[in-house]
């Protein structure tokens, strides 16, 4: 595979140069082929302005036509030209009166042939060359691959024309021997060129390989610590598990067993009550306890069933709730709470009837949950409003309390595990900081979502919502 890049590419590298040489070499011709079709003329128009002083100073008087047609003859014959070069002499109707070789009773017509110009744009007939003085350009005849370069001009008396040839054929076949050099020199050049690129290209190769092997190894080497690292994580991860599940476990039977000496203690104390009258720093003593038996029952049952949502699965039986009747049931059922704090609850229904399919279960733990806290934080003689909507087909239930609010940079740790925030319950109410981590575990069980805003000094708002359908 190496091998044949290191090919492909210093091919192409030829290849590019051998085109780009070939090219140059025809461009070199055709310049050159320029310059010695100039030269040519210039030589044709030089000996033919030269036969035509010749002809002047000669003693042969131009109506002797039989010796001045002679004397041309004789000048063709013994006129030697580079290019395969020679004159002759014609008169206006074609015939040919002169050239090297030609007899005295030949008849030879030129008429037939094609005089173009230089620039080969366009084709005059005899009549009009015969006339064009001097005229430069080619001689040609169509039928055969013959082309000269010629210069014609006219004797001023005689009414003859004098050719000047040069075989433009010759000429091309002259400047392409010059160019030669520059195609050889270029094909040289490209096949040196592309030598060195199969070297260069090698050792970059090489240099290039060198460090994929030495990538290669290094990652092989990472590959085998990050293998070990994982093997060794996932029997961390293992080991994690069997201790979550242990401290499941343990906390289960630890809230169990609390349980009951709690329980105990709590009818210890309800028993007091019925004994009959105290003295006074027994009353102080037991109006203590009391509490913080209560306060310990609710965080066993918090701890209880955060541990049942944690590791439980199981599925839930939806039915179709009338939210009207389920909200004014929990205004009544928390009525008697909410008036040892002097707090009016009041409901806001934005919406004609109100139904949706969930849980009567869940929906009725997460209410209580939220209820309850709002009673909480709420000052006495304050209200607590449960307002229903629908918004981007879903149904909010608001759960709006006159509390002190929530500082901003405390909301994220709203509904972690036992979080403990800055904002106390107003009557020195007990707080597990399970109850909206218990809420928001039961809202994902049912699909909803539960999400709060609040603002210092004014109060909070809880948001429920639930999917309608």
């Amino acid at each position: 595979m190496k091998n044949r890049f290191q090919i492909i590419l210093s091919s192409s590298v030829f290849i590019i140069l051998f085109i780009g040489f070939v090219s140059y070499s025809f461009w070199v011709e055709q310049i050159i082929f320029n310059n010695l079709k100039k030269q040519a003329l210039d030589d044709n128009l030089t000996i033919g302005e030269s036969v035509l002083n010749m002809l002047d100073k000669s003693n042969i008087s131009p109506e002797n036509k039989l010796e001045f047609i002679k004397l041309v003859q004789e000048t063709t014959d013994v006129l030697k030209m580079p290019n395969k070069g020679f004159i002759c002499m014609a008169d206006s109707m074609g015939t040919l009166l002169a050239a090297p070789g030609l007899k005295p009773d030949n008849k030879v017509s030129i008429n037939s042939a094609q005089f173009l110009t230089i620039e080969r744009e366009k084709s005059t007939k005899y009549s009009d060359f015969f006339k064009t003085n001097p005229f430069v350009g080619y001689y040609e005849y169509p039928n055969h691959k013959y082309s000269d370069i010629i210069v014609a001009l006219n004797h001023p008396y005689a009414g003859f024309k004098i050719l000047v040839h040069q075989d433009a054929n010759t000429i091309k076949k002259l400047a392409k021997a010059k160019s030669r050099p520059f195609l050889w020199t270029g094909l040289l050049f490209a096949f040196f060129i592309a030598t060195i690129s199969y070297f260069i290209i090698s050792r970059q190769i090489r240099v290039y390989q060198n460090k994929i092997e030495n990538q290669q190894q290094k990652l092989e080497a990472s590959n085998e610590e990050i293998m070990a690292q994982n093997d060794e994580l996932e029997n961390q991860n293992t080991l994690l598990k069997e201790l979550a599940e242990e401290k499941s476990i343990l906390l289960g039977i630890m809230a169990h067993d609390l349980r009951n000496p709690l329980g105990g203690i709590e009818s210890v104390v309800n028993l007091i009550d019925k004994i009959g009258d105290l003295t006074e720093d027994q009353e102080a003593y037991f109006s203590l306890l009391k509490p913080q038996v209560e306060s310990a029952q609710q965080l066993i049952s918090d701890v209880l069933e955060m541990n049942q949502l944690e590791n439980k699965t199981q599925d839930i039986d939806t039915i179709e709730i009338d939210i009207d009747k389920f909200i004014n049931d929990k205004i009544s059922q928390f009525k008697t709470i909410a008036d040892e704090k002097s707090i009016k609850l009041k409901t806001v229904n934005n919406e004609t009837t109100l139904s949706c399919f969930t849980s009567h279960n869940e929906l009725n733990r997460i209410s209580d949950n939220l209820l309850s806290n709002a009673i909480k934080y709420t000052p006495i003689g304050k209200s607590i409003t449960i307002e229903t909507q629908i918004a981007n087909n879903k149904l909010n239930i608001n759960f709006i309390d006159e509390g002190a609010g929530i500082p901003q940079e405390e909301l994220s740790l709203l509904f972690k595990k036992f979080s403990k925030l800055s904002t106390r319950p107003t009557n020195e109410e007990p707080s597990t900081g399970l109850g909206l981590y218990i809420v928001r575990l039961l809202s994902e069980k049912i699909g909803a979502v539960t999400s709060v805003k609040s603002e210092v000094g004014i109060g909070s708002t809880f948001t429920l919502s639930l999917p309608l359908k």
